[in-house]
């Protein structure tokens, strides 16, 4: 969970813990990608708006160093061509804050269900 907001950082945080996720929280793009390098994540959540780099910079330079690796981006501030450019470099999805935490915890589950059927196949 990547957002610079501390409520909505760790209210999804403790929304997503007690649906039974494990999660890590980053305030900083630049912290996010640390943490990618050093351990395995399945999905990150990636605000558009952060301090430093900007969450579709992250996006890019998440896609080069663990191209497997999934996406969903929010904003507060929706734009298409945000939209736009967020799934073309591949975010699973792009959801406009308020996220509401069950919507947030159903497109996790399916991402991560879509990506562990994909690692079954031979």
């Amino acid at each position: 969970m990547v957002d610079d907001e501390p409520i909505v950082r760790e209210s999804l945080k403790d929304w997503l813990e007690d649906a039974g996720y494990q999660v890590a929280t980053a305030e900083t793009g630049e912290e996010a990608l640390e943490m990618v390098a050093k351990q395995e994540f399945g999905v990150v959540v990636l605000d558009v708006r952060l301090p430093g780099k900007t969450g579709i910079t992250i996006l890019k330079e998440l896609k080069t160093v663990k191209p497997g690796l999934k996406s969903i981006v929010i904003t507060a501030y929706p734009s298409t061509e945000l939209a736009v450019e967020a799934l073309k470099l591949g975010a699973v999805d792009y959801l406009v804050k308020p996220v509401a935490p069950d919507d947030l915890e159903k497109l996790i589950r399916e991402t991560l269900l879509k990506c562990e059927s994909k690692n079954k196949e031979v």
